[in-house]
């Protein structure tokens, strides 16, 4: 019988978390290899009474790997159990080639990994219209080298990015300190969760004048993620921002039929996104030609083209074509 070794992402510590297939994989594993104090110890509870158990911890990767080929090529079902999900912060890649040059079959199972867990925990989403459209993840500069730094990273939560920092709360001196260089402001809101989901779990809230002394006043020196962003106090846009997918006048393949009325389709994404006001102002143009000897109706859209003329920024052509329309009237 051929052997093979199955990457499996054991979730964020919630053992209910993980996977069906991932639990039917531990079930039937002949040898797991799991990553030392990151996995619940509940997890392993479901494995064979004589499944051979490997705490890889203290071992290295081409420890680590020499085993899994050596047991894969007894035929065994070798289940490589990783916190979290292993595409981020894994170590995959450097154990996947070893598996390859061995010419060892393998599978991949994934998990929920730490940044989307604490934000379930915080019970606030990465991403936010007009808020944040980018989730940037990312480490601090520890014992570890790493390409650029949360100084690079850090000011684009000004240009509607999250930022979610692992392994970097046993130096969050520093941490708080590159942000500060960064230009991040003191009243930043900052949440670091502690094993997320575990029963453990402690959440720290606060700005970047505070958060360093609260962590450090909690203890947590591990096991955390940093979530820097506004997407951590979202009650602070209440009423003011909306999903536009879920807007009753956006039109998709699925409810295009219930939006009777174009121009307050229109009318709301500007309302919500000014960014859209060129969109807005193209509409506004055509109903116009469209309308020109319906009076009431070319002053309700006159009146609209010249507020959106007044507050957006559009292009010189469209508005110097709105412009001139407006002047024909």
């Amino acid at each position: 019988m051929e052997g093979k070794v199955v990457f499996v992402g054991a979730g964020p510590g919630n053992p209910e978390l993980i996977t069906v297939k991932a639990r039917n994989y531990i079930e039937d594993a002949d040898v797991i290899l799991y990553a030392g104090s990151l996995v619940n110890p509940e997890i392993l509870k479901w494995a064979r009474k004589d499944a051979e158990l490997i705490n890889t911890a203290e071992l290295t990767t081409e420890e680590v790997t020499k085993i899994m080929i050596e047991k894969a090529k007894e035929g065994k079902l070798v289940v490589r159990l990783k916190s979290g999900d292993f595409s981020i912060y894994g170590a995959l890649t450097e154990e996947l080639w070893d598996l390859q040059d061995a010419k060892i079959k393998y599978e991949f199972v994934p998990g929920i990994t730490a940044a989307l867990a604490a934000a379930s925990s915080l019970g606030i989403e990465l991403t936010l219209p007009k808020i944040s459209q980018t989730v940037i993840i990312t480490r601090a500069s520890g014992n570890v080298p790493m390409n650029g730094s949360l100084k690079d990273f850090a000011p684009l939560i000004y240009k509607g990015a999250s930022l979610v920092i692992y392994t970097g709360v046993h130096i969050i001196d520093k941490v708080v300190s590159e942000l500060r260089e960064a230009g991040v402001k003191e009243d930043q809101p900052i949440a670091v969760v502690y094993k997320a989901t575990w029963d453990e779990e402690k959440i720290v809230r606060g700005t970047l004048s505070n958060i360093a002394e609260k962590v450090k006043k909690e203890k947590i020196t591990r096991d955390a993620v940093i979530i820097v962003g506004e997407i951590v106090t979202p009650e602070k846009y209440k009423g003011k921002i909306r999903s536009s997918a879920y807007d009753p006048n956006f039109v998709t393949g699925f409810r295009s039929d219930k939006v009777k009325d174009p121009l307050k389709y229109f009318e709301l994404r500007y309302k919500v996104d000014k960014g859209f006001g060129e969109e807005y102002l193209k509409y506004l143009i055509l109903a116009l030609k469209e309308n020109i000897n319906n009076k009431d109706k070319v002053r309700e859209l006159k009146e609209k083209m010249e507020k959106v003329l007044e507050e957006a920024k559009v292009n010189p052509r469209l508005r110097e074509e709105a412009e001139s329309l407006l002047k024909k009237l």
